[in-house]
């Protein structure tokens, strides 16, 4: 296991909006979910999904780490736009594993930061909830990165404590398309030989990162000479390190072999077992 500690220095928390919040919840309705005792963590772990993900994508893996104690699926978050959600549970109870879905799972990453914004200022502000943890693939990684950017020192939202970012396109001109090989990029000792738009984006707003957040990146290589997961080249998912302020801890892991594709990157024990060390210290 590679690691890397890079440091943050923070910026200026963005203002929010308490009405919009407001507002927000006010169209959404909330369910219990059935089940035992949750365990685990005392902060709760959203799993949010990639490009056209459904319940499937983080739902194995959810079960599997519940599995093996390290929480219990309390909540499940259904998204359609920033004024109608449903909550089914209870996010708030020890050792919650919260499935974060979004109904338009193929918009773009502006309309699902917002989303996610909204999402924390509710868990903030009805719940109660002051940290979170975040497991987020390809897509979603990419939108929690925009989201740390654009408001994770924001104080109306929770605090995203840890974050695994699983396959994340960081340095792709499109992260819902499969754009490997032609943007694999080498990595300089500086970064990227070529940044593309977006990710020149992020390396403009880096600074706006909470220095208590940190990483655990994990890219995918299936071997045969491909540097990738088959869809997102390592360099591209490597490039995050390049974006973060020297504050912030930092650290990264290659998994290898045909369970490193990148739609199973979510399936794969190896992976559960760096998120679990890394989130639960187990």
């Amino acid at each position: 296991m590679q690691k890397r500690q890079l440091v943050g220095w923070g910026g200026l928390a963005l203002g929010a909006s308490s009405f919009l919040v407001a507002r927000w919840h006010q169209f959404g309705t909330v369910e219990r979910l059935s089940g035992g005792k949750p365990t685990g963590s005392p902060i709760p772990t959203l799993f949010i999904h990639g490009y056209a993900g459904t319940r499937l994508s983080t739902g194995p893996l959810i079960r599997r780490l519940a599995k093996r104690g390290w929480g219990q699926k309390t909540a499940v978050v259904r998204i359609k736009d920033k004024q109608h959600f449903k909550m089914i549970g209870d996010p708030s109870l020890p050792g919650s594993m919260v499935q974060v879905l979004f109904t338009n799972n193929r918009l773009n990453i502006m309309a699902q930061t917002m989303w996610l914004y909204h999402l924390l200022a509710v868990l903030h502000w009805r719940y109660r909830i002051d940290r979170v943890n975040i497991v987020a693939h390809s897509m979603g990684a990419v939108t929690v990165l925009r989201y740390l950017m654009l408001y994770g020192q924001n104080p109306a939202v929770s605090l995203v404590n840890k974050v695994v970012m699983l396959g994340g396109p960081f340095n792709d001109t499109d992260p819902g398309k499969n754009t490997f090989p032609i943007e694999d990029y080498p990595l300089t000792v500086n970064g990227p030989s070529r940044q593309t738009p977006l990710y020149q984006w992020f390396a403009d707003h880096q600074q706006w990162i909470d220095p208590r957040t940190q990483f655990l990146n994990i890219a995918g290589d299936i071997g045969h000479g491909r540097h990738s997961d088959g869809i997102v080249a390592v360099n591209s998912v490597l490039a995050l390190r390049y974006l973060l302020p020297p504050a912030n801890y930092y650290e990264q892991v290659v998994v290898t072999g045909c369970r490193a594709a990148h739609s199973l990157l979510h399936e794969n024990k190896e992976v559960d077992q760096l998120i679990g060390h890394f989130l639960f210290k187990r």
